[in-house]
């Protein structure tokens, strides 16, 4: 089943990236969030309760959707709000652990 809205929309190029070294297709322009939604991944991190928890205000006001991301091996994680930022081919993305 497709998630994304498809009808009347023009997207960017098709790109690929890692969470938890599973693949994820995204397009250009799309939110790390947006495609991990998009791909069913609800889950985005754990609390202290070791409770799933994923993106609540999907603008970057409440940080529900942190993530660590880097974009090669050469480069340090970091940590990131998911639904402010955007998917690239080749982005490795993880849970905080």
């Amino acid at each position: 089943m497709e998630l994304r809205v498809t009808q009347g929309t023009h997207r960017g190029a098709r790109c690929v990236f890692t969470f938890e070294s599973r693949p994820i297709e995204a397009y250009q322009g799309e939110t790390v969030a947006a495609a991990l939604l998009a791909n069913g991944q609800r889950e985005f991190r754990q609390d202290r309760l070791h409770r799933g928890r994923g993106p609540y205000c999907n603008m970057g006001t409440c940080f529900e959707c942190v993530v660590q991301v880097r974009q090669s091996p050469e480069h340090a994680w970091r940590l990131v709000r998911a639904c402010l930022t955007a998917a690239t081919e080749g982005l490795e993305v993880r849970v905080i652990p």
